[in-house]
């Protein structure tokens, strides 16, 4: 098997550590899904409120 033929080349996590670009779109998520969650919750708390 040649990589001419058009497949991927088997990917080896090790082989490559994660660079410092990847963490935006690793941590950028999870603080969006945090901000829902309280948001959601501070909503929960005062709908009631008038």
């Amino acid at each position: 098997m040649s990589w001419d033929d058009g497949a991927a080349p088997p990917c080896d996590p090790k082989a490559m550590p994660m660079s410092g670009s990847r963490v935006p779109g690793l941590v950028l998520p999870g603080v969006f899904l945090l901000a829902l969650v309280v948001g959601a919750f501070w909503y929960w708390r005062h709908r009631d409120d008038d």
